[in-house]
């Protein structure tokens, strides 16, 4: 089985045996306030940190265990000569995202989200680097104002256009996570297209702005 099919394959599971409203929290600190040393191994790799029971992504808390693992924020090692699809073998080269199968590539790894390939486009820092400026920004959606680099989260890009797709796709997490302080399945469906068949809300559109 592929690496995308288990994908969708967990996804499918978590609808089915997690419907119903289930309340979650959004807890824990902003990047520059982490003082974990968990989520500080966390942070770079979008990783979960056990001792406080939650992951993150670009810096942004997932209470969810099931959430941050559909997320799958990280690259997989992918043979590109052997896909299947014309136009990722045409896009995989140039770091770019299929629109046709939701893949998107970076550095010979595979992403399976837009939200996860755009993270990767960009560097991991949460402490903002030596720029004074950045300190004050990382953290946010935004542009430093002493040397224009802009942020998305934890994530910092030398391509403002990079960051502006980032941008609407951490908006949509952002989104998600509201959705999942009343619901679980809405948070998950609906960041991945899909109508809650619980609350009966629509999918996050994409992009949100």
């Amino acid at each position: 089985m592929s690496l995308r099919s288990c994908r969708w394959l967990s996804l499918t599971l978590v609808l089915t045996v997690g419907a119903g409203c289930q309340q979650g929290e959004l807890r824990g600190p902003s990047v520059p306030e982490l003082d974990c040393s968990g989520c500080l191994e966390a942070l770079p790799i979008n990783g979960w940190c056990s001792a406080c029971q939650h992951g993150l992504v670009a810096g942004l808390v997932i209470p969810s265990l099931q959430f941050h693992q559909i997320l799958d924020a990280h690259g997989h090692d992918v043979e590109i000569d052997t896909l299947q699809c014309g136009m990722c073998l045409i896009v995989a080269p140039e770091d770019e995202f299929c629109t046709r199968c939701r893949n998107g590539f970076v550095a010979g790894q595979l992403y399976f989200s837009e939200l996860t390939w755009s993270l990767a486009l960009g560097v991991q820092d949460g402490s903002g680097g030596d720029c004074s400026g950045c300190k004050l920004v990382v953290g946010e959606v935004g542009q430093c104002r002493s040397c224009g680099t802009p942020w998305v989260g934890s994530v910092r890009f030398d391509s403002k256009e990079a960051a502006a797709r980032a941008a609407q796709q951490y908006r949509r997490l952002v989104e998600a996570l509201t959705r999942l302080e009343c619901c679980e399945e809405c948070a998950i469906a609906g960041f991945f297209g899909a109508r809650c068949r619980t609350c009966h809300r629509d999918p996050i559109p994409d992009p949100l702005n």
